[in-house]
């Protein structure tokens, strides 16, 4: 890498034409000047400019080097002054979530980058463990969980909730064979069925049935276990997943906006039980990191989208009740 310093030198030399004054402009001697000349055509393997009487004049290699060194002192100033910047929409965020939330969200913050092309967003589906050890690690900037993060490393956000339902096909279990129904009051099916009819698993498969059975305020589901159901399909593409089902080959435990979004429905026959299970979510980024202002975009758009999903779910449940 050629000496900054030589550089400056350089190109006050050429802008000024002669040694006393660029040793004058930067309070050097002439010797000096010389010097840092000496030692720039060393570290170039070429001369760069000739004296005369009338001056210099520039080599070749000289005039090269001179734009390349004008060139690097612009590129500088520029990032001196980007560095100040601190703008709602340029940059980029890196996001972690799951994949009901990546699906959920991708959409509307494709929608905010297409509106603002400076605002790049890297959205990658994760499961919990792995996306606390990301943020922490700073290969995220931000994630979201499902459980409250362990204290005194994240600063942490409460953004919401995210509704639970189990999924079966409508051939089974079915209380419509033409609708989707998602009620309050349905009878969940009975373990020794869900057994029989096997597991759609999933990244996420244990975790939501463990959490939608410990709180559905049904005895036998609250006993039972993600281990107890034979699998009987595995996919890790969200949007895969409810496909199985619809053909009747199992079931599954899923967030009801990732079955609001399935293309075949009437497929499906759905569970809430007796009282909605919903999973916490929270939105955390590393503890003591300032975030720049567009990272406030970001959470703004994550926590509307999040709301209007919780309203549509929560409108959908009652419409139903009633």
């Amino acid at each position: 890498m050629l000496n900054p310093l030589w550089l400056k030198t350089f190109v006050t030399l050429v802008d000024t034409g002669h040694f006393t004054q660029t040793a004058s402009k930067l309070f050097m001697t002439q010797p000096g000047v010389s010097q840092h000349l000496n030692k720039l055509e060393q570290a170039c393997g070429h001369q760069l400019l000739v004296r005369s009487r009338s001056g210099i004049e520039l080599t070749q290699a000289g005039e090269r080097l001179y734009h390349y060194a004008l060139e690097q002192a612009r590129a500088e100033a520029a990032l001196l002054d980007s560095l100040g910047e601190d703008t709602p929409f340029n940059g980029t965020c890196r996001l972690a979530c799951s994949g009901a939330l990546a699906q959920l969200l991708y959409p509307e913050l494709l929608a905010l980058q297409s509106a603002h092309p400076g605002l790049k967003v890297h959205v990658e589906a994760a499961p919990n463990a792995r996306i606390i050890n990301e943020v922490q690690q700073g290969d995220k900037d931000l994630g979201i969980i499902t459980a409250a993060p362990p204290r005194g490393l994240f600063q942490e956000q409460d953004i919401g909730t995210q509704a639970l339902c189990l999924i079966t096909p409508a051939s089974n279990f079915s209380i419509s064979e033409t609708a989707m129904p998602a009620t309050l009051d349905s009878p969940l099916p009975p373990i020794d069925e869900l057994k029989a009819l096997g597991l759609i698993s999933h990244p996420d498969a244990a975790h939501y049935l463990s959490l939608f059975f410990a709180h559905s305020q049904h005895e036998s589901y609250q006993s039972a276990f993600a281990e107890d159901f034979p699998v009987s399909s595995y996919i890790n593409q969200l949007g895969q997943i409810l496909l199985p089902v619809s053909l009747g080959l199992g079931f599954t435990v899923l967030p009801l906006s990732v079955v609001e979004q399935f293309s075949n429905k009437a497929k499906l026959t759905v569970f809430v039980g007796k009282e909605p299970v919903f999973e916490p979510l929270y939105l955390i980024h590393k503890r003591q990191r300032q975030l720049p202002a567009r990272f406030d975009t970001i959470r703004t758009l994550i926590q509307s989208v999040l709301n209007q999903a919780a309203y549509s779910g929560k409108q959908h449940l009652s419409d139903q009740a009633d």
